[in-house]
């Protein structure tokens, strides 16, 4: 009969003990949860490849347009495009062509040229117009108005013309 008196007592005192345990684990949990700042409260961004949709078109023979559309409150910075084309694995001559950027005072980069809303830009072949698969690859590199810059993007498209 003792032998069943300690052991209720056991019981109950070990249910004291992991109701108390428990009861401090909730209140520091819920106090460094207040006492970190809210990560999960702050801007969210678009992956890069929602925030900057690029495509690329033919408006004409002999010309390559390659067209971004920018996510409001994102931007493009004018002088961190790169353009080559290759054609048969060798490089491909072209004039390139950019439309008038706007001026802004960027916090990472000072005052720079970025494009807003969309963009395009057109490559015009010299010489004959390609044929048959080309391979385009392009950089560039953007940044959220919030204070966020991705990384320079590289992207390559296999187009046939």
């Amino acid at each position: 009969m003792l032998y069943i008196k300690a052991r209720q007592h056991l019981g109950l005192a070990l249910w004291q003990w992991l109701l108390a345990t428990l009861m401090v684990v909730t209140s520091l949990t819920s106090a460094f949860a207040q006492s970190l700042p809210s990560v999960l409260s702050g801007p969210r961004f678009l992956p890069v490849d929602q925030a900057f949709v690029v495509y690329t078109s033919l408006p004409a023979t002999g010309v390559l347009a390659v067209n971004w559309q920018i996510a409001s409150g994102y931007y493009l910075y004018q002088d961190k495009f790169a353009f080559s084309v290759l054609e048969n694995g060798e490089p491909r001559e072209f004039s390139l062509k950019l439309p008038k950027a706007s001026y802004h005072s960027d916090e990472f980069f000072g005052d720079v040229q970025v494009y807003f809303d969309d963009m395009a830009a057109q490559l015009t072949f010299q010489g004959p117009a390609p044929q048959g698969e080309i391979v385009l690859l392009i950089e560039y590199q953007g940044c959220a108005d919030a204070g966020f810059c991705y990384t320079l993007q590289r992207r390559e498209f296999p187009l046939v013309l």
